[in-house]
């Protein structure tokens, strides 16, 4: 089903009443909700939702946004399911099921999941800067990433064991909970799952309620940086997809409607399916007339899809 994650909603808007009817106006029967959202938020968008009809088709993790944390930045990595510091570990854990529960009591069938990251010291800057003035495929370029990669590959196995560790006690109640975990590529290369780790990751849990949650903007991201071949993601986890966010980029800048940038989306329609969540995720503050012209960009592939 197509859908559009609550994402795009400025910061500064503070009627949830007000919200609800944006997201009815815009003509798209199903919604995401996302770790942008503060409980004490949500708790005045419920009964509008419930009214407009609107079918919560995933939810992002952590979801709602617990207030007492709010000296902290919402994120999907406000505590990292790959953490190897237990009590770290353990707030993540319990934060997601708080999630799995309530995708429940929703009705929505995935939560994606972001799995955490590598503790190294990623340079990201040092490395969009060599994007920024076009020497990411220079030698200098290739050796600084072959050097992070040496790195990451050294230090991984731990942070993934935690992960594994993580997903051995979500699984079992995301399953009870009937619930899919949708595990999401990310931007960075530090970050888990790295494109060679979801492979095994699917194997472990397989015939679970686990899949891959495929992000547009950050396989882009991705496969800018020379860090994922082009394609490579979808093609091959496309029979385990759990869903999709789709946000087009233009270089490393992501999360904008799609068909205003360089993501090639009649490359991405062949892999899809019609009975998984479809999310159109954009930039917080985007305007509701740009989050129209990506629904309607959108809105052309799903239709023929559905049919």
């Amino acid at each position: 089903m197509l859908s559009i994650s609550t994402s795009f909603r400025d910061p500064a808007e503070t009627d949830p009443g007000s919200f609800v009817a944006r997201l009815e106006q815009l003509g798209i029967g199903g919604v995401e909700l996302e770790y942008r959202l503060a409980d004490r938020f949500f708790e005045g968008m419920w009964a509008p939702l419930q009214k407009a009809g609107l079918e919560i088709t995933s939810i992002h993790n952590y979801f709602p946004f617990p207030t007492r944390f709010e000296k902290l930045k919402p994120g999907g990595d406000l505590f990292l399911l790959s953490a190897i510091e237990k009590n770290e570990r353990k707030r993540a854990v319990n934060g997601t099921i708080r999630t799995i529960e309530m995708a429940n009591d929703l009705e929505a069938g995935v939560v994606v999941l972001h799995c955490g990251k590598v503790a190294l010291q990623a340079e990201i800057q040092k490395l969009h800067r060599f994007f920024d003035e076009k020497a990411i495929v220079t030698p200098e370029a290739q050796m600084f990433i072959g050097e992070k990669l040496k790195a990451l590959q050294d230090l991984k196995p731990d942070y993934l064991d935690s992960l594994l560790f993580s997903l051995d006690r979500l699984v079992p109640v995301a399953e009870k909970q009937g619930v899919i975990l949708g595990l999401e590529n990310r931007a960075h290369y530090h970050e888990l799952p790295g494109y060679d780790d979801f492979e095994r990751l699917l194997a472990e849990f397989d015939g679970g309620p686990v899949g891959y949650w495929h992000d547009t903007g950050h396989a882009h991201l991705a496969e800018k940086l020379t860090f994922v071949p082009p394609g490579y993601l979808l093609k091959k986890y496309a029979n385990q997809l759990a869903g999709i966010h789709l946000h087009d980029a233009v270089g490393l800048n992501d999360h904008l409607p799609p068909g205003t940038g360089e993501i090639d989306f009649a490359a991405i329609k062949p892999h899809l399916k019609p009975d998984i969540p479809l999310v159109i995720e954009l930039k917080p503050g985007t305007s509701d007339a740009d989050v129209r012209k990506g629904i309607d960009f959108i809105k052309g592939f799903y239709e023929t899809l559905a049919s």
